[in-house]
């Protein structure tokens, strides 16, 4: 029997309880979040909590909160190339930009990311992976090179979730588009 890459696995920071895709299905690539998690969702008949967030980004505090391990997926403009995953694990040292954003969310996940750690408010452990948008403009679909940067997300969470057991253990970085 193949084992389940979905396995809850006991004790803190093993692998992630939820996985909550960010976006706006109305504004092209803001929407590979939403795209993620509905692939995610079709890869297990027992999926972990996965949540399409459409909502502010104060929010996402609310749904984090007392979680032990939460991946984040998103659209960022960084200027990379359209379709480059970004994968952030802000249990490091690493910190969001704190330029004003753009976000169609209110409050960006980055925004979410520097609130919560200010107020004491994030999971045990949080990842981003931020894909690289360029199409933001009205309509359903995603660019190409962001639609194709979905599977590439998706396999990485898989990934993670099947190397969790080791602790403070991480993905591979994913390849740019």
């Amino acid at each position: 029997m193949a084992e389940d890459p979905y396995r809850m696995l006991d004790g803190p920071g093993t692998s992630p309880s939820l996985v909550i895709g960010v976006g706006n299905a109305s504004r092209r690539d803001d929407g590979v979040g939403l795209a993620v998690a509905r692939r995610l969702r079709t890869r297990s008949a027992r999926p972990a909590r996965i949540v399409e967030f459409e909502g502010e980004g104060t929010g996402l505090l609310d749904l984090w909160e007392d979680e032990r391990f939460v991946v984040v997926v998103d659209a960022v403009r960084s200027g990379a190339a359209p379709g480059t995953v970004h994968r952030i694990d802000t249990s490091g040292s690493f910190v969001f930009p704190s330029k004003p954003t753009s976000s169609t969310h209110g409050l960006s996940v980055g925004e979410a990311v520097h609130l919560g750690r200010s107020l004491g408010r994030l999971p045990g452990r949080l990842v981003v992976y931020g894909v690289e948008g360029s199409e933001f403009t009205p309509g359903d679909e995603l660019s190409p090179p962001v639609a194709r940067a979905v599977d590439r997300v998706v396999e990485s969470i898989l990934a993670e979730r099947a190397s969790a057991p080791v602790a403070g253990r991480t993905a591979p970085e994913l390849p740019h588009a």
